[in-house]
C-alpha cells in the first residue's frame, strides 16, 4: 500500500509573559487579536440570516458538487456569506474532512498542444469547484507513470486524472484495489472509468470522407498499439474500408510516437511504394505535419497528388497555409468532465464512462474530389 504524509500537529499557542504590575495600577489587558477588528462570521450565524439549518450553509458554502441544494437557496446562502464578510478557510476544511483538496493530473508530455487543450480546461474546473491541482509529466518514459503515481498519493492528493494508462495497464488495478479514487482521461484500459472521445467512430469518419472523394488506396500513420486512442483509431480505418469492399492490407500502415519525426519516416516508406497511396489518415495533427513533410519531399502537391487528414483538430490546423483536414473532438468538454467523474468518485458516487462523438472538418488538405484514383509514381527531388 503506498504511505501516506502525516498530517502536520498544530503548534503550541505562545504565552507573552508581562513584567509584575505596581500596587494600585489596573494591568493594562492587551486585546486579542479577533476583537481588534470585525468578528468572522460563523456557519450558524449564516445560516440564521438565510433562514436554514447549519449543516445546509455548510454544504453550500464548502463548494460540493453534491449538495443537492435548490438553487435560489444557494444563491440566497452565499449573498448572506458575502455580505457578512465570511471567507472560507480551506486548511481548517482540509483537517476536517482529511482532505486537501488538491487533485494530481498526469500526462505523457508537457509539449502536446492537445493534451495541454484539455489539462488546462481540467484545471481551471478543478479550480472551480474548490481543488487545486498537480500537474506531472511521464516524458513518455516506460514505468513513469508508476513512479509519479507514488509521488503524488505521498503528497496526499485526493484523486487522479491519468492520460498516460496503457492497454491492461497493472497500475491502475493497484489503484483500484487500494481504493484510490482516479479517472482516465482520452484513453482507455478494460472497464475503468474514462472520459474520452469516440477513437473507433472519428477514424472510420475520416477514412470514410476520404473514400467518399474517390480514393481508393488510403494509409494510415498509427501510434503505439498498447494505446486505446491508436488500436480503436486503426479499428476505424480497418471498418471504412470493409464496408467499401477494400481489402486491409498491413503494408499501407506505418506507427509512429504521435510525433512529426516518427509520421515523417513512415509516411516516407509509404509514399515511396509503386503503386503509392493517394491519400494517408493520420493519428494526430503531429502527425499530419510530418505526412506532409514527407509529401513535399516527394515533391506531391497537396491535395491535388496527396491528401492528408488529421486527428484532434488543434488550433494550428486551421492556419497551415494548406488548411489540414481533422477530426474534431470536444477537448475542453473533456477536461471539465474528467474533474466532474473524479469528484463524484472522492465523494464516493459511482460513475461510468463517458464517450463523446467526434466529427470531421473537412478542410483544403483533402477537399478535391479524386476524378482517377491511380497514384503517379512519386517525383524524388533531386
Amino acid at each position: 500500500m503506498w504511505s501516506q504524509c502525516q498530517w502536520p500537529s498544530q503548534q503550541p499557542s505562545r504565552i507573552r509573559l508581562r513584567p509584575p504590575q505596581k500596587a494600585g495600577r489596573t494591568p493594562n489587558r492587551e486585546v486579542p487579536v479577533s476583537q481588534r477588528k470585525s468578528r468572522q462570521p460563523t456557519l450558524k450565524s449564516i445560516a440564521a440570516a438565510a433562514g436554514v439549518h447549519p449543516s445546509t450553509a455548510s454544504r453550500a458554502l464548502n463548494g460540493r458538487s453534491d449538495a443537492r441544494i435548490p438553487e435560489d437557496t444557494l444563491a440566497r446562502i452565499r449573498k448572506v456569506a458575502a455580505d457578512l464578510g465570511y471567507e472560507p478557510n480551506p486548511w481548517a476544511r482540509s483537517l476536517r474532512t482529511q482532505r486537501t483538496m488538491m487533485l494530481g493530473l498526469v500526462i505523457p508530455r508537457l509539449t502536446d498542444v492537445v493534451l495541454a487543450k484539455m489539462f488546462e480546461a481540467a484545471e481551471e474546473h478543478a479550480r472551480d469547484e474548490g481543488y487545486q491541482t498537480i500537474t506531472v509529466s511521464t516524458f513518455d518514459r516506460k514505468g513513469g507513470q508508476q513512479e509519479l503515481i507514488n509521488r503524488l498519493i505521498e503528497r496526499r492528493v485526493d484523486g487522479l486524472v491519468l492520460a498516460t494508462s496503457t492497454l491492461g495497464d497493472p497500475s491502475l488495478a493497484r489503484l483500484e484495489q487500494e481504493g484510490f479514487p482516479f479517472v482516465l482521461l482520452n484513453r482507455a484500459s478494460r472497464s475503468y472509468p474514462a472520459v474520452r472521445g469516440d477513437d473507433e467512430l472519428g477514424a472510420y469518419l475520416a477514412t470514410r470522407h476520404l473514400l467518399e472523394t474517390g480514393h481508393q488506396r488510403i494509409g494510415h500513420i498509427g501510434g503505439p498499439q498498447s494505446t486505446s486512442t491508436a488500436k480503436f483509431r486503426l479499428q476505424g480505418y480497418k471498418r471504412a474500408l470493409s464496408e467499401s469492399g477494400i481489402r486491409y492490407s498491413p503494408d499501407l500502415v506505418r506507427y509512429g510516437q504521435f510525433d512529426a519525426m516518427s509520421a515523417m519516416k513512415g509516411a516516407d516508406e509509404l509514399l515511396s511504394q509503386r503503386p503509392r497511396p493517394t491519400a494517408i489518415f493520420a493519428i494526430n495533427d503531429v502527425s499530419a505535419l510530418g505526412t506532409m513533410a514527407a509529401g513535399r519531399r516527394h515533391r506531391l502537391r497537396i491535395p491535388d497528388d496527396l491528401a492528408v487528414v488529421g486527428y484532434n483538430d488543434s488550433d494550428m490546423a486551421a492556419l497551415l497555409p494548406i488548411p489540414l483536414s481533422s477530426v474534431q473532438v470536444p477537448l475542453q468538454q473533456m477536461g471539465q468532465l474528467a474533474v466532474d467523474l473524479l469528484i463524484d468518485r472522492i465523494n464516493g458516487g459511482t460513475v461510468e464512462t463517458v464517450v463523446l462523438t467526434p466529427r470531421v472538418v473537412v478542410r483544403d488538405s483533402s477537399a478535391r474530389v479524386v476524378r482517377d484514383s491511380s497514384a503517379r509514381p512519386a517525383r524524388r527531388r533531386r
